[in-house]
Order: C-alpha cells, then sequence, then structure tokens
C-alpha cells in the first residue's frame, strides 16, 4: 500500500467514526489519526499488507485509547463533596495519595456497599446511625462494611495493574417499532461503554462490582449506564442484584461457519432459482406503472423486487417456527433486539468479504405522514453492499427514520422544502442533502432536486407483491423441502438462563448468506444490474391519501 492509496479509504473511515462519535469534529479527530498514523507506518518503512484491515483496527484503537484517558482512575468520592466529616481523620491524611487512591478504589464498589462504607468512614456515622438512615439490620451494615473492607484491600493490592477493558464493540439490529426516543438503538449507539457492558453480562448474570472490575470502570460511572440499560430493557435485574444482557448475541464465528455451505447450496440451485426470478423480472418490467419510469428507478424497482421474493422465500425456510411475538415495551415501542460482538482487534478479513454477502436488518419498512398528514407514505428498503450503502442513515439514525419521509415527499411533490423546514424537515437535513443524493435517494439537476427512487401508489405496490408472491410460490413449491432440510441443523446456542430469546431468532444466521449469494453470482454471470455504475439502493416509496375521519 501507498501513501496516495490511503486517500481511497477516507470515506470508509468517515462511515465507521460517524457511527462510534458524538459530534462531526470528534469524527474528523479520529479519521485524521487514524490516516497520520498510517502515513507515519508507511514512512517508517513498514508494509501495510491487507490496508482495509489495518485501517480498521488502527480507528478502533485509537477510539479505544480516548475512552481509556477519559475514564482511567476516575474520582467520584470528592471531598469537596462531603458535608460533615469525622474528626477522628486527619486532614492531611484526606489530601494524601494514598487517601486518594483509597477514594478511586471506594468508586469500584457496588452503590450499596459503597454508601455504606462512605457514610461510616467519611460521614462518621456509627452502625446504629446508618441502619436507621438506610432502613437495614445493623448485622447487615456490619456485614457491608467487612466486605467492602476486604474488597478494597483487594483492589488497592491491584491497582497498578487495573485498566481499562474494552472488550469489543456491539452491532445491535431490531425487529418490530421502535420506542419514542429511538429505543433500544438509542441505548447504545455511539456509547462503546454500554455496548461493551451488554457484551461482559451476556455470558452469565453478574454483580455491579464484578462487571465494574471486568470493564476496568468504577462502579460509580456504570452503575447509570446500567440502570438505563435495565430501564430500557435491553438488561434484567435478578432478585440477588445481578445483570445480565436480555437478548441474543452472536459472534462473527458463529456466521463465518455457515458462510461457505450457503454459498454451496445457493451455487447448488442457481439455475432453477434465477430462472424463476427472471421470469418475476420481465413480468414486472411490462407493468404499466413501470415503463413510465427512468431507466435507473426501473433498475431500483428490480432490485428491490428480486431481494424481495429471495428473502420472503429465505422466510419459508424458517415458516415452521413459531413468529416471534414483539412484545410492548416501557418506552411505547414494540421491539426485539439481536446483535454481533466483535472482540477489540478482531482480524476482519474474513467477516469483510463474508459481509459482501449480508442484507443489513432485512426488509425495512419506516412509515410516516406528508403533506401536512394528507398522505400516508412508506419507505421500504433493504440495505446491501452491491452498488449500495448498507448504513445509508449513517449520516444521523434520528434524521433518516424520522424525517427523510416527508422530506423526500417534498421533492417528489414540487413542495418547496423552505415551506416545510422548521415543521417536519429540520434545517439539519437539508445540509446533509449531498449525503441523501450520494446514496442514491435524489439527484440535483437544473437548480432543482428530483426523487430517483420508484414512487408507487398502494394499489400499485400491491400489484408489485401479487407478481413477488407468484415468484415466491414457485420458489416453495421447487426448492422449500431442501431449504428446510438445510436450515434444520443450524440452531444457535444461547446461555441457560436467556428464556426470552424467540426460537426464530436463534436460526438468524442459518440463512444469512443465502439471498445476496444468489444476487452476487447473478451479477458474475451478467445477469442482474448490468451497466450500473452508481449506487443504486433497492428502495420503494409508496402513498395512499389519508383517510379523513367522518
Amino acid at each position: 500500500m501507498h501513501t496516495d492509496e490511503i486517500i481511497k479509504y477516507y470515506d470508509y473511515l468517515m462511515r465507521l467514526a460517524v457511527a462510534k462519535c458524538c459530534s462531526r469534529s470528534d469524527t474528523e479527530d479520529l479519521v485524521g489519526e487514524t490516516v497520520l498514523a498510517a502515513l507515519a507506518f508507511l514512512h517508517g518503512g513498514g508494509v501495510i499488507e491487507y490496508p482495509k484491515t489495518w485501517l480498521t483496527n488502527t480507528l478502533y484503537h485509537k477510539f479505544n485509547d480516548g475512552l481509556r484517558k477519559k475514564y482511567r482512575r476516575p474520582v467520584t468520592v470528592c471531598l469537596d463533596d462531603i458535608n460533615g466529616l469525622s474528626e477522628d481523620f486527619d486532614d492531611g491524611f484526606l489530601r494524601s495519595e494514598e487517601a486518594a487512591e483509597v477514594r478511586r478504589e471506594l468508586n469500584f464498589l457496588g452503590y450499596r456497599t459503597r454508601e455504606v462504607l462512605i457514610r461510616y468512614y467519611f460521614r462518621g456515622q456509627s452502625v446504629s446511625d446508618i441502619s436507621k438512615a438506610l432502613g437495614i439490620p445493623e448485622g447487615t451494615v456490619k456485614s457491608r462494611l467487612s466486605a467492602g473492607r476486604d474488597q478494597m484491600k483487594k483492589g488497592l493490592e491491584t491497582m497498578n495493574q487495573a485498566k481499562n477493558h474494552l472488550p469489543g464493540y456491539l452491532y445491535l439490529s431490531f425487529g418490530g417499532s421502535e420506542g419514542l426516543k429511538g429505543e433500544p438503538m438509542s441505548l447504545v449507539e455511539s456509547d462503546p461503554i454500554a455496548q461493551n457492558l451488554l457484551i461482559l453480562a451476556y455470558e452469565k448474570p453478574i454483580s455491579l462490582p464484578d462487571l465494574s472490575k471486568a470493564i476496568g470502570i468504577p462502579a460509580a460511572y456504570i452503575e447509570p449506564i446500567v440502570k438505563k440499560l435495565v430501564g430500557g430493557e435491553l438488561m434484567q435485574m435478578t432478585e440477588n442484584q445481578r445483570v445480565y444482557t436480555d437478548f441474543i448475541i452472536t459472534r462473527p464465528e458463529d456466521k463465518l461457519r455457515g458462510f461457505k455451505p450457503q454459498l454451496d447450496f445457493a451455487h447448488r440451485h442457481f439455475d432453477l432459482i434465477w430462472k424463476i426470478i427472471q421470469k418475476m423480472s420481465e413480468r414486472i418490467s411490462e407493468m404499466p406503472f413501470v415503463r413510465e419510469m427512468s431507466d435507473g428507478q426501473k433498475i431500483k424497482l428490480d432490485r428491490y423486487a428480486v431481494l424481495k421474493a429471495l428473502q420472503d422465500f429465505q422466510h419459508f425456510g424458517t415458516g415452521k417456527i413459531a413468529p416471534p411475538n414483539f412484545p410492548k415495551r416501557k418506552d411505547g415501542g414494540q421491539w426485539l433486539a439481536q446483535a454481533v460482538a466483535f472482540e477489540a482487534g478482531y482480524d476482519m478479513t474474513e467477516y469483510d468479504r463474508s459481509a459482501q454477502y449480508m442484507i443489513h436488518g432485512g426488509h425495512r419498512t419506516t412509515e410516516g405522514l406528508a403533506a401536512g398528514g394528507t398522505r400516508r407514505v412508506r419507505l421500504r428498503e433493504f440495505d446491501t453492499t452491491l452498488w449500495d450503502d448498507p448504513t445509508r442513515y449513517a449520516f444521523s439514525y434520528d434524521l433518516y427514520f424520522k424525517h427523510i419521509i416527508p422530506f423526500l415527499w417534498c421533492v417528489y411533490a414540487d413542495i418547496p422544502l423552505e415551506e416545510r423546514v422548521g415543521y417536519d424537515v429540520p434545517s439539519e437535513l437539508i445540509s446533509h442533502i449531498p449525503d441523501i443524493e450520494r446514496i442514491g435517494l435524489i439527484r440535483r439537476e437544473n437548480g432543482g432536486i428530483k426523487v430517483t427512487i420508484p414512487v408507487l401508489k398502494a394499489e400499485e405496490y400491491d400489484r408489485l407483491c401479487g407478481v413477488i408472491n407468484c415468484a415466491t410460490d414457485e420458489l416453495k413449491a421447487a426448492l422449500g423441502e431442501r431449504l428446510e432440510e438445510f436450515i434444520s441443523s443450524q440452531k444457535a446456542p444461547i446461555p441457560r438462563h436467556l428464556t426470552s430469546v424467540p426460537e426464530l431468532f436463534r436460526y438468524s444466521d442459518a440463512t444469512v448468506y443465502f439471498v445476496m449469494a444468489i444476487v452476487r453470482e447473478a451479477c458474475e454471470k451478467g445477469l442482474h444490474l448490468n451497466g450500473v455504475t452508481r449506487c443504486s439502493p433497492p428502495v420503494v416509496m409508496t402513498w395512499k391519501e389519508e383517510e379523513k375521519e367522518e
């Protein structure tokens, strides 16, 4: 890899950094540091054989190093915050380095133990006073004092070796409807501490002090994060005050185990499958409303139809497994989460190759009202890595999912955007028009903006789905039994204590590569996406008149 080649990966690094950082400046700083590290390494005579993997790992290391600096041995038991100090304490000792170490270690204790020690040693309260103040027996006070002293002694002996431990990062996804504040994604997005707490609490329930030690961050800091995760129902707390992650987490090696078998299965049956898909595409191209579309819209519509027919067939393979019941959540949503956990420094080479055969999140439908509430509009989309941006919402998750529909409708219906800015189209979204154009949803021409994705009336979409369903039924009849047989042995294991995971979610990795294996083989053979040279996302917008109440 030469110096001038690094710039080719700039956009890729920006997408990674956007998903981790909370501000534009932090994102640019992180990418800048990563690029400078690469330049320095090359200037020193280093050789980067796999640039994407090298740059990815370096960016993650830079990000985690920043967190370690931020959270290294934080002090939250502070003299200025303590009133009524015991007269037995010498002020000189309290301000010594030894006392500072004691206060630091105290913050690694769980809240209940930490509170008793602070009252007893820093506020001079007696066992009886603490018992009355907290409403607990004196024996409980004494046992917590004893346990706390033992934990602190052990911690002080090993404190010089203690380091922050961020074991990895978590890619969360969910099915169902999100909460009022974007839950569950908003609970972990751009929060590596929350992600790592979920990873560490997955295999078995764990106490807060043990969780604090495992991650190397004082309990005083992680308690509010754990409280947020428990309140958001990504974690559960047991009666004995242990916490555990309450959704399925898989590792990249779990997915990779089925990579080659799925590609082999798709290849063996490709000719049969594509014959049915090609007939479907021909029928769709002859539909009157499709004939009126631009070439770019036809390509995106065909991409969408192909993916939907194949994914519907893929789901048929697990059709005999009970569908998940999406529980109503305290946040107002109705969702189920799942995630993939990556270890820090994980070699992404093989996984990156396999990821080219994944659909990120499956078929997604976002719904909203537009044109002052007179149109019900749905955005139906797939996220792939083939002539597509698999994280097209990366410029801002909230902006995309809350405001992209009214924005696109205004563009489609020639409603001046300035009329809607401040209502359902925030000005910040306007600043991202170059991003929205880059991901293939719009195009600027002649001083204006045009929607470049297919836009269908509800009844037109229903007719489209009729053709797609016919193709899916043909695939079921021709190949359904063989697909079911292939899937039957692919069940993922989960920890024994985890009882809330739907059976269907344990088969998520059984066919994760199947759909794109068919699509990519069709492309390689020149049967699909011929002549495509720019981002052409499989996205369709549908609409219908909103019914008025009598």
